[in-house]
């Protein structure tokens, strides 16, 4: 069984997809598997299908979180990471993050991403600006991974249900932040620039529905008992809406923000997407429990640790 299993999602640039491909079979290994999920096109030009590579084929309609759960049905490496069109990996990119994974208790591990238009490291979503969409530089200071820099652990995203397929495509790895600091999800950093991204992510949202559904958000996460997701006062946000009309795209975003937290249209999902990872990552615990433990080998060096968590 591979140990770690490269998800890559066809999403209509056949050149970035195409350079992609080329690094991921640069620095894979044996111990990799490369999925390629698409729509219907993709006509694998390489014959990568079979040895190389598996290839998903979803619906035409498919939503970005809809390709990726379906290539996670398909996956069989204990690791998963999803690695976007334009990406390039360094060849040491996931040493450390899968020894992680081997030596703690984690869930998730953010790789340091680059782009083309930025040398600054990017980590994932600043937990100290929760639920705002901000991006963090320091390490020690995520709630979450971006998606183009993600680890996660087979066994978590399946606990998870995976992506949410019922917000918007542009906010499936910040809702996964939200999740993660919800649940107390551990989350491990890799410092370092090891993921670069030819460009950033493309939005699809207007301003307004960006600012419009994060609100949705931090409303439906603010709503769950114990969550320590705070929206902050309105009053306090239309001072901020004020002093943002000189740049339209700012002042349309905190608009939508402020109309977005009064929406109560995603508590109810969101509170029943929290209650069965709960519940999934609590029967995982009781299977693992239920395994035998992993001896210390006589014949090797023992390490500091007392007990080794199952893998995935």
């Amino acid at each position: 069984m591979p140990r770690l299993s490269l998800i890559v999602p066809f999403q209509c640039d056949s050149q970035a997809l195409e350079n992609t491909l080329v690094s991921v079979l640069e620095v894979r290994t044996s111990d990799h598997e490369l999925l390629i999920v698409h729509r219907g096109e993709y006509q694998d030009p390489y014959g990568l299908g079979g040895d190389e590579a598996s290839v998903v084929e979803t619906s035409s309609s498919a939503s970005l979180a809809q390709q990726l759960n379906a290539a996670v049905q398909k996956a069989t490496g204990d690791v998963v990471q999803v690695v976007l069109p334009g990406t390039v990996l360094e060849s040491d990119w996931c040493d450390d993050a899968l020894a992680a994974f081997d030596e703690l208790d984690v869930d998730m591990i953010a790789l340091g991403v680059t782009t083309s238009t930025s040398s600054d490291v990017q980590y994932g979503y600043d937990s100290d600006a929760m639920p705002q969409r901000r991006f963090s530089t320091e390490a020690s200071k995520i709630a979450g991974p971006l998606l183009a820099g993600t680890m996660v652990r087979r066994s978590a995203i399946r606990c998870l249900g995976g992506w949410n397929t019922r917000i918007p495509s542009d906010l499936i790895d910040f809702e996964m932040s939200l999740m993660a600091k919800v649940l107390d999800l551990q989350v491990g950093v890799v410092e370092g620039g090891l993921v670069r991204c030819q460009e950033p992510r493309p939005m699809v949202l207007s301003h307004y529905e960006l600012g419009r559904s994060i609100g949705q958000l931090a409303c439906a996460f603010s709503e769950v008992p114990d969550s320590a997701i705070v929206v902050e006062p309105l009053v306090r946000r239309l001072g901020h809406l004020a002093s943002g009309l000189v740049n339209p795209k700012l002042a349309a975003e905190r608009l939508g923000w402020v109309l977005g937290v009064r929406d109560r249209s995603w508590a109810e999902p969101i509170a029943g997407r929290i209650a069965a990872t709960k519940k999934a990552l609590a029967d995982r615990q009781a299977a693992w429990e239920n395994q035998p433990a992993v001896l210390p080998n006589s014949g090797f060096p023992r390490s500091d640790r007392d007990s080794v968590r199952k893998a995935a």
